[in-house]
C-alpha cells in the first residue's frame, strides 16, 4: 500500500463563542457552529478541513454538513491522496448541494498532500507569496458601538474596515460616519447582503459621497438573482460593484462577467469549494475583473487556507479574511501566522496550511 494512502479518517463538530453578535442585514450569530473532516496516511500525516456552514446564506446546517462529511470520510478510506484531483472531480458531483462540506473535503486533502512535500499550501498555487492582509468588519449595530470598535481596531493597527450596511439607510449612514470619525484615514468597504434595491444603494452611495466618504468597494447591493440591478450600479457608480451570493457557481461568473454586470467577484472557498473558487478566480483575472478573497465565519484553519490561496494565486484586490478576530475561544493550534494588525505572515507556514484543530472528537 503506498505511503500517500489514507487509512483513517475524523469528523468533528465545531463550535466557538464569538466576542460579540456577528450581525448582517440577514441574521445574526453568536456563536462559530462549523464541523471538521480529517484524513490521515498511511505514512502518518494528518490533512484538516473546516465547512463553514452559513444557514442564513447558504441553508446548509450544521447537522446535515456533519453527516454529509460523515460518509465522505469513509469514502475517502483507501484513497491516494496522490490522485486529489480525479477526487476533487467526485467530490464535486458527491457533494454539489452541500457547498461547505466540499470545500472541507477538498481542503483536508490539499493541506495533507502540501505536509506530505514538505511544502505550505500556498507553494500549490504559486512560486512567490503575495502579501495578505485583511479588513475587520463593523457589524450592524449602534452608532456609537461602531465608533468604539473602529478607534480599537485602528489601534491595532488596521487599516480597513468592512462596514454591513442595510438596517436602514440613516442609521447606516451614522454608522460609516463614526468609523471614519474613528478612523480617519483608513479605508472603507461596504457589504449589503443584498439588502437594497439598486436605486436605493446608488441614492445611499451618492449621500456618502456628499459626506466625503467614497467606498473603496461595494458588495452585493443587490439581492442575489438580480442581475438587472448588479449590472446598473455598475454602469452608474465608478466604485466596484462586488458580486458575493450572486456568484456561488463558475456559471455565475461567466453569466455576470459575460453580460458585464460586476466589475468585481467575491470568491468564497466555503461557496464554490477549491476546484471552482481557482476556476472562477482564472475567469475574473481573464476578462479584469477585480477579485475579492472571502469567508464566511470560519477558524485559523480555513481562513489560513484561504489567504495562501490568494497569497499563492496573487491578484486579489479586496481580502476579508477577519472571522478568526471574533472568535472568543482559541479553536486551533499552529504558528503565529496572522498577526494582530490582519496581516497573514504567510511565509512562516512551513507546511500544509498551518493550524490543526483542538477540540476533542464530538459524536
Amino acid at each position: 500500500m503506498k505511503e500517500t494512502v489514507i487509512v483513517k479518517t475524523a469528523v468533528r463538530m465545531l463550535d466557538a463563542e464569538l466576542f460579540q453578535p456577528f450581525t448582517i442585514s440577514s441574521g445574526s450569530h453568536k456563536t462559530l457552529e462549523n464541523a471538521l473532516l480529517g484524513v490521515r496516511t498511511r505514512e502518518g500525516i494528518w490533512g484538516w478541513g473546516e465547512a463553514a456552514v452559513a444557514p442564513h446564506i447558504t441553508g446548509e446546517t450544521q447537522k446535515t454538513t456533519y453527516l454529509n462529511l460523515a460518509r465522505t470520510a469513509e469514502w475517502l478510506k483507501g484513497r491516494d491522496i496522490a490522485d486529489y484531483m480525479k477526487l476533487f472531480v467526485r467530490l464535486e458531483d458527491a457533494l454539489e448541494s452541500n457547498r461547505a462540506a466540499l470545500a472541507a473535503s477538498q481542503m483536508a486533502l490539499l493541506d495533507a498532500l502540501a505536509r506530505t512535500l514538505k511544502r505550505p499550501l500556498w507553494r500549490l498555487y504559486g512560486v512567490k507569496p503575495v502579501p495578505v492582509r485583511t479588513d475587520i468588519t463593523v457589524v450592524i449595530g449602534a452608532e456609537a458601538r461602531a465608533y468604539e470598535f473602529a478607534a480599537r481596531w485602528r489601534k491595532r493597527g488596521f487599516s480597513i474596515f468592512k462596514i454591513k450596511t442595510g438596517a436602514d439607510t440613516d442609521s447606516d449612514l451614522a454608522r460609516i460616519l463614526a468609523v471614519k470619525k474613528a478612523a480617519p484615514g483608513a479605508r472603507v468597504y461596504l457589504d449589503f447582503n443584498g439588502a437594497y434595491d439598486a436605486r436605493t444603494a446608488e441614492r445611499f452611495v451618492k449621500r456618502l459621497e456628499q459626506k466625503g466618504v467614497r467606498p473603496c468597494v461595494i458588495e452585493q447591493p443587490v439581492a442575489k438573482g438580480d442581475d438587472e440591478g448588479l449590472g446598473y450600479l455598475s454602469r452608474r457608480l465608478n466604485i466596484p460593484v462586488c458580486a458575493d451570493e450572486s456568484v456561488y457557481s463558475v456559471s455565475d461568473a461567466v453569466r455576470l462577467i459575460k453580460k458585464k454586470r460586476v466589475t468585481a467577484v467575491n470568491i468564497k472557498l466555503a461557496k464554490l469549494g477549491l476546484l471552482r473558487a481557482r476556476e472562477v478566480w482564472a475567469l475574473a483575472r481573464a476578462a479584469s475583473v477585480k477579485l475579492m478573497m472571502g469567508e464566511m465565519l470560519e477558524t485559523e484553519l480555513a481562513s489560513t487556507c484561504a489567504a495562501q490561496f490568494a497569497s499563492g494565486l496573487g491578484g486579489f484586490d479586496f481580502v476579508d479574511l477577519d472571522a478568526p478576530f471574533f472568535i472568543k475561544q482559541k479553536a486551533m493550534k499552529g504558528g503565529r501566522h496572522i498577526l494582530s494588525n490582519g496581516v497573514y505572515d504567510i511565509k512562516s507556514i512551513k507546511a500544509g496550511i498551518g493550524y490543526t484543530p483542538l477540540q476533542k472528537d464530538k459524536g
